[in-house]
């Protein structure tokens, strides 16, 4: 008895086996490769307005995400657009980290933006193949 599969269902079978064969024989993209685009869309990255605690905004999703994809910081943050207690803890490291203008005081203006977009290497997300160990959870 032969199964018959219809002809789009064939397609899009075929279709998985070309792109995982092709993953098998080029591999994975590098793990330490720059991200071509910043994928922290949350705002214009030339906006840059001053978020505090208690804020709720596309701007401290920004911040959330930033803090998320660049610096060394070992927790995740949710990107909920909600500075609370999480994210206070979060900016206040970047800003002792980076030595920002003002000190770590949890409110996010120009000085911990720019470090939020460019910190110090030592503050940075280091790839794990940078490291040349996987990236604890």
């Amino acid at each position: 008895m032969r199964l018959r599969i219809h002809r789009s269902e064939r397609l899009r079978i075929a279709a998985i086996v070309v792109l995982a064969a092709g993953t098998l024989l080029t591999g994975a993209p590098a793990a330490s490769a720059a991200p071509s685009e910043p994928h922290c869309n949350h705002i214009d990255d030339s906006a840059r307005p001053t978020v505090r605690p208690g804020d709720v905004s596309p701007a401290v999703r920004q911040v959330q995400c930033l803090v998320n994809q660049y610096s060394g910081y070992t927790r995740w943050l949710e990107e909920d657009g909600t500075y609370g207690p999480k994210t206070q803890d979060a900016v206040r490291w970047v800003q002792n980290c980076n030595g920002t203008t003002g000190g770590p005081d949890g409110i996010v203006g120009p000085s911990t933006w720019s470090r939020l977009y460019t910190p110090k290497p030592e503050c940075a997300f280091q790839h794990p193949a940078a490291e040349g160990a996987e990236q604890a959870e």
